[in-house]
C-alpha cells in the first residue's frame, strides 16, 4: 500500500510545505518517499530540507495511512439507481464524509466497488449525480459506473426472410413459461477506499480496512409511480397497476395516456416488476421526457397469482384470453378515473406486452391512437385489421418468431394498399444521434406503419435497446386521432 501512495504523499507535502518546489525536486524519487513513509522524523533530520510544519503534515499522512486513524471517516454510502433497458441497476454511489473533500485528491483509482467499472469520480454538495464536475470540494464523493447492456446479443439462427407461415408456426421458441424466475434487482454495493484523500480542512481520510456496504438506496424514478389494485367484478380477479401522474398534475386539464405492458418475465408476485425489468414505462416518466410529453403513464402488473387463476395473458395460439380482457378493462377504468385525452392514448409493450397491444387493437380498434410494438407477433391474418393503424414496429433479425411474423404482416398490409415505411437494417449499437438519423429516414416516407429491424440481435435483446430511441418516443406522442 505504501508504494501506491508515493505520488499522493509527495503532492500533499509539497502543497503544505513553505519550501514548495524546492521540496518537490528532492522528494520526487520513490526511494526518498519510501524513507518518508518508513521514518518521517529521521528523513527530515537527515536532509534538513523540510520545515517543522511540513514534517508534521507528512507524519500526519503516514500515521493516517499506517494506523488507519480515519479509515472510519465514511459516514454513509447511498446507492443511486437507474432503470436501463436491461433493468434497474446501481449506476452511482454517493459517499459521505465528515467534511468537504478536495477534488484534487481523487481519481478513478481511489475506490474499488465489487462488480462495477468506475467511469467518473467527483465531489458534490448533495448525494446525487451531476453533469458538471467543476466543484473543487464537496461533502459527498460521487462515483459513477459504466453501464454495459447485460442482455446477450445472440443470433442463434437467422430465420428465413420468408413468405410462409411454416416459419412462424414451427420454428423458434415456444410459449413463455408459466413460471418466471425473475427476481427483484440486487441494489447493494461493497465499497473500498484504496487511497487516502484530503479534506478541505486539512484532515486526511485514510483507506478503509476492507469493504463497506452501502447504508441506503436513494429513491428512484420507480418511486414516482403509485401502485393500486383494480378489482374486476365481472371477471372475479384483482390486478395491481402502477400509475404515474405529471409533477404539476391538474385534474381540470386533460393528459395523454401512455400504456406499457411488460413481457412474460414480469409475471411475478411483485407489484413493481413491470417497472424494474426495463425502461419501457419508466423512461416516459423522466423529467426530460415529461418536459416534452407530459402524460399519465399506466403500467399494469400481471402477477403469478393471475397466471394461476386465469392463465397466461397471451400465448402462441393467438387467442383472446380472460387476462387480455382484464387488462383492457383496467385501461378503460383508468380512462374513466383520470382526465385522459382520448384522442391521445398510446400503447406499447414487448413480447407478451406487444402481443397484448395487437390483440386489444384487433378487438377494440378505436382505443389506441398509435402503438410502439416491440419484439412481438400475432396471428397474421387477424393483424390485417390493423392496416389503418399508426404503428411503429421494431424487431431483431435474430428473433425467430417476431421477425418472420412481422415480415408476413407488413407484406399483407402492403397488399391491402397500406404504405409501410422500411429501411436498411439498423445497427442496435448506434449512438443517439445515429438513431435519430435512422428515425428521420423512416419518417420521411410518410407512412402510417413504420417497420424497423435490428441487424442480428435476439428476442429479449430488442427491448433492452428499443425504448432508448428518442425519435420513436417523439413519433409516438406526435400522433393524434384528430387529423
Amino acid at each position: 500500500m505504501k508504494s501506491n501512495m508515493f505520488a499522493w504523499l509527495c503532492a500533499t507535502v509539497i502543497t503544505a510545505s513553505p519550501l514548495g518546489l524546492g521540496v518537490a525536486a528532492d522528494m520526487a524519487s520513490e526511494s526518498v518517499l519510501s524513507t518518508v513513509v518508513q521514518d518521517t522524523s529521521r528523513t527530515v533530520a537527515g536532509t534538513n530540507r523540510l520545515t517543522g510544519n511540513a514534517m508534521n503534515i507528512a507524519s500526519g499522512i503516514v500515521n493516517s495511512v499506517e494506523k488507519g486513524q480515519r479509515s472510519d471517516a465514511i459516514l454513509g454510502i447511498t446507492n443511486l439507481t437507474t432503470v436501463y433497458g436491461d433493468g434497474q441497476m446501481v449506476s452511482a454511489i454517493a459517499i459521505e464524509y465528515p467534511s468537504k473533500v478536495k477534488q484534487s485528491a481523487l481519481s478513478q483509482e481511489t475506490y474499488a466497488i465489487a462488480g462495477k467499472e468506475i467511469e467518473a469520480v467527483y465531489v458534490n454538495d448533495d448525494p446525487q449525480v451531476s453533469d458538471k464536475h467543476n466543484k473543487k470540494s464537496g461533502k459527498y464523493v460521487i462515483v459513477e459506473f459504466k453501464h454495459t447492456n447485460s442482455v446477450p446479443f445472440t443470433l442463434t439462427q437467422k430465420p428465413r426472410n420468408n413468405e410462409g407461415e411454416s416459419v412462424q408456426k414451427n420454428d423458434g421458441p415456444k410459449d413463455a413459461s408459466m413460471r418466471s424466475d425473475r427476481q427483484p434487482p440486487n441494489l447493494s454495493t461493497q465499497v473500498e477506499q484504496l487511497a487516502p484523500i484530503l479534506a478541505k480542512n486539512g484532515v486526511i481520510y485514510g483507506p478503509t480496512q476492507g469493504a463497506i456496504s452501502n447504508t441506503t438506496v436513494a429513491s428512484s424514478i420507480i418511486d414516482e409511480f403509485k401502485t393500486y389494485h383494480y378489482t374486476d367484478e365481472s371477471i372475479g380477479a384483482t390486478m395491481p397497476y402502477n400509475i404515474y401522474l405529471p409533477k404539476n398534475y391538474d385534474p381540470n386539464k386533460t393528459y395523454p395516456l401512455y400504456v406499457f405492458i411488460g413481457d412474460a418475465s414480469t409475471n411475478i408476485n411483485n407489484d413493481k416488476a413491470v417497472l424494474f425489468q426495463g425502461n419501457g414505462a419508466t423512461i416516459f416518466a423522466t423529467s426530460e421526457e415529461q418536459t416534452k410529453h407530459e402524460a399519465i403513464i399506466l403500467a399494469p402488473q400481471y402477477t403469478q397469482d393471475l397466471v394461476d387463476q386465469l392463465g397466461m395473458m397471451t400465448t402462441d395460439e393467438n387467442k383472446w384470453t380472460t387476462g387480455l380482457q382484464l387488462v383492457t378493462n383496467l385501461i378503460n377504468h383508468v380512462i374513466d378515473t383520470y382526465p385522459v385525452d382520448t384522442n391521445r392514448i398510446y400503447g406499447s409493450g414487448q413480447s407478451q406486452g406487444g402481443m397484448a397491444n395487437i390483440a386489444i387493437s384487433d378487438r377494440y380498434p378505436s382505443l389506441f391512437t398509435a402503438q410502439f410494438l416491440v419484439a412481438c407477433q400475432w396471428n397474421t391474418d387477424e393483424m390485417k385489421a390493423l392496416k389503418d393503424k399508426k404503428l411503429w414496429i421494431l424487431v431483431s433479425e435474430g428473433d425467430t418468431k417476431a421477425y418472420p411474423a412481422m415480415n408476413i404482416a407488413t407484406k399483407n398490409w402492403e397488399e391491402l394498399g397500406t404504405k409501410v415505411a422500411r429501411s436498411n437494417m439498423w445497427n442496435s449499437y448506434s449512438t443517439p444521434t445515429e438513431f435519430n438519423a435512422l428515425v428521420k429516414v423512416t419518417e420521411a416516407q410518410n407512412a402510417r406503419i413504420n417497420y424497423s429491424v435490428f441487424e442480428g440481435g435476439s428476442h429479449m435483446y430488442t427491448w433492452s435497446v428499443a425504448y432508448t430511441i428518442e425519435g420513436i418516443r417523439d413519433w409516438l406522442f406526435s400522433q393524434t386521432k384528430v387529423e
